[in-house]
């Protein structure tokens, strides 16, 4: 990391993120949690890089933000991207809907491309909940395969593990029925509490554990700000939509049934799939660990960062679809 003074280079880079200036390569720039990592980088004043199989031009702010193009398979072109970084931002497909194969082998490429490159630090966004005891979960062994080959390969690596993002109820089939019955349906049971994250907040951790490179090793579950039930989730979005939400509280079964049904003729290993998602979200909704609970009190003292409520993010965040 450069230091914007040389008493900050030699007081070693535990410093504040505000006092250094960091170039940092964010890999899955082009998904919409890269993407939301990148203003946050800018703003910081940081060098960005965005890394993308296709990139297109970005500016942020007036700013434009270096791009650079390559392929998990394209080793030549990581270690291109990798001139000069400092700090990796690392987002990777996820496993549930794509081989495994080739994302871990992804991973593998990306961590002896950083050593190689001298870079100090992988800040990783497992982008799901990973539990501390195998759970037997592919796509949560997957994301834990990843993690030993990017430790194996000698660069640091502090692994970020969020739960359930905001975000995704404005994408995927979680929008329709929002869009077009003012209902929330999710598969979460009455009685489940969570911490629904956004992801600038995860954007946000990822930046402040980017200037705690002793907290290397750990695996750092995350969430929001408040823990609710479906039922108040809903009651916080009416309020900053200025709509009334119904809520469902959609069971695991009839959650996987109707997403085989949206695969059906997409080339997918449906069955494969659904099992295992039925297995996940069983573990969810059922394991006694609360896996979407997270005391974030002694997070933020390690990584100070101030949250977003449920309703300050929604207010920025219209429904896409309502007039």
């Amino acid at each position: 990391m450069r230091s914007q003074t040389p008493q900050g280079r030699a007081s070693g880079i535990k410093s504040s993120s505000k006092s250094i200036i960091m170039r940092v390569v964010v890999f899955g720039a082009s998904g919409v949690q890269g993407a939301a990592q990148l203003p946050v980088l800018s703003r910081a004043g940081h060098d960005v890089v965005a890394v993308s199989r296709n990139p297109k031009p970005l500016e942020i702010d007036g700013r434009k933000i270096e791009t650079a193009a390559a392929d998990f398979n394209d080793k030549a072109a990581i270690s291109q991207a990798l001139k000069g970084a400092e700090v990796i931002f690392l987002n990777l497909p996820s496993t549930s809907f794509h081989p495994s194969e080739p994302i871990i082998a992804a991973a593998q490429a990306i961590g002896e491309a950083a050593k190689a490159s001298g870079v100090r630090l992988i800040v990783f966004n497992t982008s799901m909940p990973v539990a501390e005891v195998s759970q037997r979960i592919k796509s949560q062994e997957d994301r834990r395969e990843m993690r030993r080959v990017l430790r194996e390969s000698g660069v640091p690596v502090i692994s970020i593990q969020p739960v359930c993002y905001l975000d995704n109820l404005l994408e995927g089939w979680a929008l329709p029925p929002i869009r077009d019955r003012n209902t929330l349906v999710y598969c979460h049971k009455p009685s489940l509490r969570a911490c629904w994250i956004c992801h600038h907040d995860v954007a946000q951790l990822m930046l402040a554990a980017a200037a705690r490179p002793d907290l290397a090793g750990r695996d750092i579950p995350v969430g929001g700000p408040e823990v609710v039930r479906l039922q108040e989730l809903a009651e916080k979005l009416s309020k900053a939509w200025s709509r009334k939400l119904d809520y469902e509280n959609q069971t695991v079964a009839d959650f996987c049934e109707k997403i085989s049904k949206t695969m059906q003729g997409r080339g997918l290993e449906v069955d494969r799939i659904i099992s295992q998602m039925f297995k996940a979200y069983t573990y969810y909704n059922e394991s006694p660990d609360h896996p979407f609970v997270i005391d974030m009190g002694p997070v933020l003292k390690e990584l100070p960062v101030k949250l977003t409520p449920i309703e300050e993010w929604a207010r920025t965040h219209p429904v896409p679809g309502w007039t």
